[in-house]
């Protein structure tokens, strides 16, 4: 008989307990197909790299046959890559996902539509507040859910927003359609289903459901899907959101690609269950690598 795969889940502290429905999700798809899960947060973790030994490892010593890593530090994926341990997002996909100028420059070199985007520092910001025309964003390049993310839209905004801001920061302008968004959920190189997201407001540019959005199911055009489909070649995505925000012309644009993405739009307006979906695709890529 063959033995249980044990996968270890791993989240930072304060997102196990915002996402604990969907980590309870994860154990019961774990379940499904014949596996099991230990959660274990960021924080509790001591990392011990001697003697060649694994640094990932249960209580009785034992290695984990696979990894979940949603506690955003794509290291760690690279660590699990350099023990062998199978990992979900690889660590090139958790790199990109994590770090809104590596996604922006990757899928930018591949055609896929996009705003104009300026990678800068705080300090250069405050010196050369004109560096575009009025309005515009400056996102935290590493932030998550709407975090880090300010419309300026004078020079007395951005006076008011630099304390607030991180010292790296990215810009860009203002869509025409601001206050809505796509997100498109993929698990294994596969479209699982979207969710067109809305802010709360007219006043307010953030469409995450975090920031008090609204959201419906979205059912896929043919030359959405298309589009969708170019991003996935030559890249494997495991498990991510991409996100996209509208042109003037209701055209997708490119706004960024999430390997923890949060999933409750998905659940509030669909009957997918795409932890089971995933839980699936480990199992099969798991197998795979025995």
């Amino acid at each position: 008989m063959n033995k249980q795969q044990h996968g270890l889940l791993l989240y930072r502290e304060e997102d196990a307990k915002r996402n604990s429905r969907f980590i309870s999700f994860l154990h019961e798809g774990a379940l499904n197909h014949k596996m099991k899960l230990t959660l274990l947060t960021l924080e509790e973790l001591t990392w011990k790299i001697e003697n060649g030994t694994s640094p990932f490892h249960f209580e009785d010593g034992t290695s984990p046959d696979f990894l979940l890593n949603r506690s955003v530090s794509p290291w760690l994926n690279e660590l699990a890559e350099l023990q062998g341990i199978p990992v979900f997002n690889s660590s090139l996909v958790s790199r990109i996902a994590n770090d809104k100028r590596l996604a922006h420059s990757y899928f930018q070199k591949k055609g896929v539509p996009m705003l104009t985007t300026l990678a800068t520092t705080k300090n250069l910001l405050s010196l050369n507040n004109d560096i575009l025309p009025f309005p515009y964003i400056v996102k935290d390049p590493n932030g998550r859910g709407g975090t880090g993310v300010f419309i300026i839209n004078s020079k007395d905004d951005l006076t008011t927003s630099v304390p607030k801001l991180s010292d790296e920061i990215i810009l860009q302008p203002v869509v025409e359609n601001a206050g809505k968004d796509l997100r498109v959920y993929i698990v294994g190189n596969s479209i699982v289903g979207a969710v067109l997201r809305s802010a709360q407001s007219s006043e307010e540019f953030r469409a995450n459901i975090s920031t008090g959005g609204t959201s419906k199911f979205h059912e896929l055009t043919q030359e959405e899907t298309t589009l969708i489909k170019s991003i996935m070649k030559d890249i494997h995505l495991d498990f991510v959101g991409i996100d996209f925000i509208f042109g003037k012309n209701n055209e997708l644009l490119f706004n960024e690609m999430e390997d923890a993405v949060g999933c409750r739009s998905l659940y509030m307006n669909s009957d997918i269950n795409i932890a089971d979906v995933f839980m699936k695709w480990v199992k099969g890529k798991v197998n795979d690598e025995v």
